[in-house]
């Protein structure tokens, strides 16, 4: 059967036979045909919060956090609706700030901004490039429990109130995108990100997983000490629409939305394959290795001990971090990171990290474009972390060579979004 999988802005295809197909693993994708009835009810229907219009005032300074350009958040849809809600409780667009929720991500461009908000919107209302590293521009708030010494933009904090702005996807260790991550990392400080993400490595911190997970649980400690008040938060399908909004409490909404995106999202298996063929999603979820690392990540949920994932992604922008190439280029074996890291902690070096764990246990041969290929097949050739491979058809031969002609497969054509849930043998 010739099968069609998304890739950065186009498709790919190969050809599987059935006998050896065991599971598509697709979400359970819900209709998404009334986006301004769910962004407008969930603004009129708030969770554990007044309606919008009637915690802000005349006068008040809004601060609203929107994702980059990594993530699908459709805030061009979101915001709006939002100013919309502001503008009636006597809020002017001088009054509304927002802020490019960047994290240790690279600032966005024009081009990016006008696609994430929109020209009209970016032509009215201030926008702001968070950057991490700017020390003279971050403000100490405290200390978590865990030991988090959360700092945070000063412009943000300036605001007298603070919205966040995104969508909820399955995260490979904080549990969730959304909710208090638009705070932090979202404008938090380098080091504060650094700490909690080192969280990464404790029990719990999985994907899927909100309670008990430390990750999670030191975000949301740090985002309620920042004062963050509110959060617009949405579910999307795998056409990027809107299938369900919800607006108010950060942690009470944002796991209504949990429940929906699980819906659609946690895919159950009976047993774990020999080769597990996973398509990261397109564009944005392929920019880069360090975004198709979380497709990966899933991916190694569905793959039995010593089987092969192929990963399909363009990686236009190659491997997307400084840090992470460092990791990458100067380990000459997967132990090599792992003891790394464990030797201390570095923002990027936890995603080389990330791939040095699924290397130990199963071979990951990488389908993508001349940027991230030319990297594979040179200075990472013969690591024993991943393999490049021409075509999709390539790498299946490939794997089918190794595992033998009876393997059985599992297609995964929305990796970075869907998490298997086995449910029999692994």
């Amino acid at each position: 059967m010739r099968v069609r999988l998304k890739y950065g802005k186009g498709a790919l295809e190969v050809e599987i036979p059935e006998g050896n197909l065991i599971s598509t693993l697709k979400p359970n994708d819900l209709p998404a045909d009334r986006e301004v009835e769910e962004v407008r009810g969930a603004l009129e229907n708030p969770l554990g919060h007044k309606r919008l219009r009637d915690l802000v005032g005349r006068g008040m300074k809004v601060a609203l956090l929107v994702s980059d350009i990594t993530r699908p958040c459709p805030s061009h849809k979101v915001l709006p609706h939002v100013i919309d809600e502001l503008r009636m409780a006597g809020i002017e667009d001088g009054d509304m700030t927002i802020f490019f929720a960047n994290g240790m991500h690279r600032a966005q461009t024009i081009e990016d901004m006008n696609k994430l908000v929109g020209p009209a919107i970016l032509g009215r209302i201030r926008a702001v490039n968070h950057d991490s590293k700017d020390e003279a521009n971050l403000e100490y708030v405290g200390r978590t429990r865990r030991g988090t010494e959360v700092s945070v933009n000063k412009e943000v904090l300036d605001h007298d109130f603070i919205i966040g702005i995104a969508n909820i996807d399955i995260h490979y260790f904080a549990g969730y995108s959304g909710g208090a991550k638009s705070l932090l990392p979202g404008v938090s400080s380098f080091e504060t990100i650094r700490q909690n993400h080192s969280m990464m490595t404790l029990h719990r911190a999985e994907p899927g997983v909100v309670d008990g997970n430390p990750v999670r649980e030191d975000i949301e400690e740090g985002a309620r000490m920042a004062g963050m008040d509110y959060i617009v938060n949405v579910v999307l399908n795998e056409g990027k629409g809107i299938v369900q909004a919800v607006a108010g409490d950060f942690v009470e909404a944002h796991r209504a939305a949990i429940r929906t995106n699980d819906l659609m999202y946690k895919v159950p298996i009976e047993r774990r394959a020999d080769i597990v063929i996973a398509s990261a999603g397109g564009f944005p979820k392929d920019i880069n290795l360090y975004q198709a690392q979380k497709a990966l990540d899933n991916a190694s949920y569905a793959v039995r001990d010593g089987g092969t994932i192929i990963l399909l992604a363009e990686c236009p922008e190659g491997l997307g971090d400084e840090v992470f190439e460092e990791w990458m280029m100067e380990a000459s074996c997967p132990d090599d990171i792992i003891e790394r890291l464990k030797a201390g902690f570095a923002l990027g070096g936890h995603k080389a990290f990330a791939i040095a764990r699924l290397a130990k246990r199963a071979r990951i041969l990488v389908v993508s474009g001349p940027e991230l290929r030319g990297v594979l097949e040179g200075d990472l050739s013969g690591k024993g972390l991943m393999e490049p491979a021409e075509t999709v058809d390539e790498a299946l031969k490939r794997a089918l060579d190794s595992h033998g002609r009876d393997a059985s497969i599992i297609l995964m054509p929305y990796a970075g979004s869907t998490l298997p849930s086995p449910i029999g043998p692994n």
